[in-house]
């Protein structure tokens, strides 16, 4: 063997390995891309099942804010209403005073008083009330008192039982109860 011939021989070695070996990086290199373009795939798919997700608790969590939101304002302004309507009911309390339904308010005060007092009951009311009641019943013993504006306060005779008949006190008391009603006509939620 020459070589010439070795080296032919050689040189077709050496180009079938070169051959060879250029398949089998062909072969890998279109795995390779198979194989990421399945993976980036995988990845996109991933990240758009996320992104969708995310835009959803996003979505969810803007949604459930501005009804809250929404929600206080709401509330605010029919508490808001309610004051207003209390202070009126309140400045309609000093109007009441100059009926005659603060009399019957009076007269009746003094019957439940003696019902639940006893006959010898004590008064105590404003300057402006002592002379109407002085004249309903001239034998109960009444005093004086500028604190009370509007009602009356009665004690039994060894001062052990009172009952407080103040239109203001009595006001305070059915306030919360007016409160609820009117929110309820108003649709407290």
């Amino acid at each position: 063997m020459a070589l010439k011939e070795i080296l032919a021989d050689i040189e077709k070695n050496r180009e079938e390995r070169l051959a060879y070996i250029r398949s089998q990086c062909a072969g890998e290199l279109d795995n390779i891309a198979k194989l990421s373009t399945e993976e980036l795939k995988t990845l996109q798919d991933d990240f758009n099942a996320r992104l969708i997700s995310d835009i959803d608790v996003n979505r969810r969590r803007e949604h459930d804010s501005i009804n809250m939101e929404k929600n206080s304002i709401i509330l605010n302004r029919k508490t808001e209403i309610v004051n207003i309507l209390m202070e009126h009911l309140a400045s309609k309390l000093e109007e009441l005073k100059k009926g005659k339904e603060y009399e019957d308010i009076l007269s009746d005060s003094l019957i439940i008083a003696e019902k639940e007092l006893g006959r010898d009951f004590i008064v105590n009311c404003s300057p402006e009330d002592f002379e109407f009641l002085k004249g309903k019943k001239k034998e109960i013993n009444m005093k004086k008192d500028p604190s009370i504006k509007m009602g009356i306060i009665c004690y039994s005779a060894n001062a052990e039982k009172i009952i407080d008949f103040r239109i203001d006190r009595l006001f305070k008391e059915i306030k919360p109860e007016l409160e609820a009603r009117i929110l309820e006509n108003i649709g407290a939620n």
